[in-house]
């Protein structure tokens, strides 16, 4: 009787137990799960919070700092290191015969004026640049700061650019030039950027005759302006417009606007273009004026040029 009593009693705890532990699981999981769905909650809270923030900075087209020819309000991630190569054949297409032409490979046969520069992102914001052409052996060397990026709640970007041009050909006067751009862009439906680029530059236009050289302007100002088209990621149509400036001496006959049309491929941490243009100027000093080495453009010349730049260290995906 005592053991039957015994066994009932040790029956009951071991189910009074279980169900103390059932209930325990059960309370866990419910906890567990509570916490997984406030994790999760927050998680949506912060995506969808840094998402609708209207301040976040909208996803830059892949067109690097410089369009063609012009700078872009873009720079990239701060430590970046960037190698670049320009180069424009002399020759202009239309030049010559179809025989001569032929002859001379529509230009690529011709001599060229070519650059060769780096810039390096010192900040988030702030980018230095040196660009060197053989074209009176000119050294551009730059800062470009990053003043506001456009944005849900800001309907543009804003840059600012400032440096200096010396020309350290041999045997020259007028060597050195200064400048300032504002560099003011829009994006549309993230497919198509638009540029203007008020630009001032002391001493420009230069004339070089013999061993001596001249400024066509003291003071030049000009507003050239730019628009790149994404046809595809990573491929862009781009061209560039430069007025002609109004303050051209009536000695230059006239003169034309400046243009280049191009096509822009970036990838990886390469941008490759290929263009035409009337002009092979790639500094300051010579674009601003709508001449060329002294000499007025002509906007039926048709140059071939290419550009190859290359990234290092950190950089912000396709800017």
């Amino acid at each position: 009787m005592i053991n039957l009593k015994a066994e009932g009693r040790r029956q009951k705890a071991e189910v009074r137990a279980e169900r103390i532990g059932t209930e325990k699981r059960r309370r866990r999981g419910s906890s567990q799960l509570a916490v997984s769905f406030c994790l999760l909650l927050s998680a949506f809270c912060l995506s969808a919070t840094a998402q609708e923030s209207p301040y976040a900075p909208t996803r830059p087209l892949p067109l690097g700092d410089t369009l063609l020819s012009l700078p872009t309000s873009h720079i990239p991630s701060e430590g970046t290191w960037e190698l670049k190569f320009t180069h424009r054949f002399n020759q202009s297409l239309d030049q010559g015969s179809f025989s001569d032409r032929v002859h001379s490979l529509w230009g690529l046969d011709s001599n060229a004026d070519v650059g060769i520069g780096f810039s390096y992102a010192m900040t988030r914001d702030l980018q230095a640049t040196f660009l060197r052409s053989n074209a009176s052996d000119d050294i551009e060397s730059s800062l470009k700061y990053v003043v506001v990026q456009e944005a849900p709640a800001i309907p543009f970007s804003l840059a600012v650019r400032g440096g200096m041009d010396w020309r350290t050909e041999r045997d020259i006067t007028d060597r050195t030039s200064f400048f300032a751009q504002a560099i003011v862009s829009k994006q549309f439906g993230g497919r198509a950027e638009v540029f203007a680029i008020p630009t001032y530059v002391t001493n420009a236009g230069q004339q070089v005759s013999g061993t001596t050289s001249s400024a066509l302007f003291k003071h030049a100002l000009n507003v050239p302006v730019g628009a790149a088209l994404m046809v595809r990621p990573g491929l862009s149509v781009v061209v560039e417009l430069t007025a002609k400036n109004r303050d051209l001496p009536s000695s230059m006959n006239g003169g034309d606007f400046g243009w280049a049309l191009g096509l822009k491929r970036a990838i990886g941490g390469h941008y490759f273009e290929i263009l035409l243009t009337n002009s092979n100027a790639t500094h300051a000093d010579q674009y601003v004026t709508s001449t060329y080495q002294g000499t007025p453009l002509n906007k039926s010349d048709i140059h071939l040029g290419f550009n190859i730049e290359r990234r290092f260290g950190k950089r912000a995906p396709r800017d």
